[in-house]
């Protein structure tokens, strides 16, 4: 199959007479009739799809732990449901000092921030996805001790985890850095 060499940049936008400048990505090689892709380069390393950095692997990984974590929590909250007795559909257990109400606790205060890691995540790791990984294993792990803790029934043990904020407070840094760096490429492009 013929192929040509591709390092160009395209502006984003609708005009086709829109100026081409010379892309900061290493040179991948495409199909000949291969459509030109909007590619806004920030010295990241693009596959041979040149959508994805090589390492976004670990990205995709790091999710599918924190997919792990969540349904283990599940089956601690399942498991832990059967033996105090609380029968579906209610949330909690009226009694206090529940240690039932402690698991449900640790898995539905991981459902509330999942979204917000799982954005970040992916975003970070669009532009760095070893940092990002990182950051989500971080977070994933941490997770871990604070189900831990809070699963001793006293809520104040759940803090043994709490360092897991670091994870999602990198993320969080790291997806606002590439952000910035995507708008200042938009911005710098002559029009």
């Amino acid at each position: 199959m013929a192929q040509t060499q591709c390092t160009l940049l395209r502006r984003p936008s609708f005009h086709t007479s829109a100026p081409y400048l010379p892309c900061r990505i290493s040179t991948i090689a495409m199909p000949v009739g291969t459509p030109r892709v909007v590619r806004l380069c920030l010295g990241v390393r693009a596959t041979a799809t040149g959508l994805l950095p090589p390492e976004f692997g670990y990205v995709a990984l790091t999710a599918a732990s924190s997919v792990v974590l969540t349904q283990w929590q599940s089956i601690q909250v399942f498991l832990q449901r059967r033996k105090s007795g609380v029968k579906y559909p209610k949330m909690y257990e009226d009694v206090e000092g529940s240690i039932f109400n402690c698991y449900q606790r640790a898995h539905q205060n991981t459902l509330e921030n999942y979204p917000a890691f799982l954005v970040l995540l992916l975003v970070s790791g669009l532009a760095y996805p070893i940092t990002a990984s990182i950051f989500g294993l971080v977070w994933v792990i941490g997770r871990v001790f604070y189900s831990f803790g809070y699963y001793t029934g006293d809520p104040q043990n759940r803090l043994k985890g709490a360092w897991n904020t670091f994870g999602l407070l990198g993320l969080l840094v790291t997806s606002l850095v590439f952000t910035y760096r995507q708008l200042v490429s938009l911005w710098l492009l002559p029009s």
